[in-house]
């Protein structure tokens, strides 16, 4: 089996420095395992200086060739959208912004020919983003979520090099040119779950430690996790706040600087699931269920850049709070 990531980048980000931690990872579990990198020509051609240490770790290179006019999205979703055209057998395919917690090879025991995990571990009644995702489908025409009853994360794709695999790659190929070039929206994983829907709602689901998402809902596999799945993209928001050591820029920065993994963040790599900060975890339910309503986010920005209006707003609702409680204490 072949185990197979997507890089795109350049000095500017930090993608680099996340698919050279990811794959010394997996390289401590398999040393052996037959690991290629495709990569667009812009990437590889930047393998030069402090960017060389993963073509060290890799058993191969394929180049994918791209005019200059390509910008680095359409690049990296071009690829994965197409990985059959540059592999031959089966191949698990590993999002770069993970970690590697166990020897790997045992997937090949479910027996499925198309495999991945849900997104936040959850069907689609119970997803945070259930309104989200589709309102996004239905701008872009697609069925595939409401089909299914749920989203399948792009992260980790498992595949038997067949047909179906084909077919599949093909239909999510063609649904992400559409939804970019089209309808503008250049997300993978809309275009992902029509491709599954399209091909017969195919992809089996595996257990969520096969893509461990801890920051919506996986820490109930955390303990069996193969895979940790931080999703390096969250930590571009500017409130957001981090959990997962790992993801941390300024450690990325660091392994940047140096042009390899310095010790202690080596240290950290081998002892994944022990890596996160102090954070704190909302409890309520009634919170969760609200946490994506623009609501919230309008008394986020409030506080942030209009506080006299928030804290005035927080005073008339404690206000009418306790006036609330106190005539259902008179009245019971």
């Amino acid at each position: 089996m072949t185990y197979i990531y997507v890089l795109v980048s350049s000095p500017d980000d930090y993608y680099y420095e996340q698919a050279l931690m990811s794959v010394t990872s997996l390289r401590i579990y398999m040393p052996k395992a037959r690991l290629v990198l495709l990569a667009d020509n812009k990437t590889v051609s930047g393998f030069t200086g402090k960017r060389v240490a993963l073509k060290k770790l890799v058993t191969e290179i394929i180049t994918v060739p791209f005019a200059d006019t390509v910008q680095k999205t359409e690049r990296s979703r071009l690829i994965k959208t197409s990985i059959p055209d540059y592999i031959d057998g089966p191949f698990l395919y590993i999002d770069c912004d993970t970690i590697i917690c166990d020897d790997l090879s045992a997937i090949r025991d479910y027996g499925y020919e198309l495999a991945g995990v849900l997104d936040c571990h959850v069907f689609l009644n119970d997803h945070i983003h259930k309104d989200y995702f589709l309102e996004r489908d239905r701008r872009l025409g697609f069925s595939g979520t409401k089909a299914a009853g749920y989203n399948i994360n792009g992260g980790l794709l498992y595949a038997e090099n067949n047909d179906l695999t084909k077919r599949f790659f093909t239909a999510w190929n063609d649904a992400w040119r559409y939804s970019a070039y089209r309808k503008h929206d250049f997300h993978d994983q809309s275009a992902l779950n029509q491709a599954n829907y399209l091909t017969g709602l195919k992809i089996k689901l595996l257990p969520g430690e096969w893509n461990c998402q801890p920051a919506h809902g996986g820490l109930a596999f955390l303990g069996s996790a193969k895979i940790v799945h931080y999703f390096s993209s969250e930590f571009k928001a500017s409130n957001y706040i981090p959990y997962y050591k790992l993801a941390d820029v300024q450690l990325q920065q660091r392994i940047k600087e140096s042009g390899s993994i310095p010790a202690d963040i080596l240290q950290m790599i081998q002892q994944p699931k022990f890596q996160f900060n102090k954070v704190q975890l909302i409890s309520d339910q009634r919170i969760v269920s609200i946490m994506q309503s623009p609501l919230l986010f309008t008394l986020a920005d409030l506080k942030t850049h209009a506080a006299p209006v928030f804290k005035f707003l927080e005073r008339q609702t404690k206000f009418f709070r306790k006036l609330g409680k106190l005539l259902a204490h008179t009245t019971s």
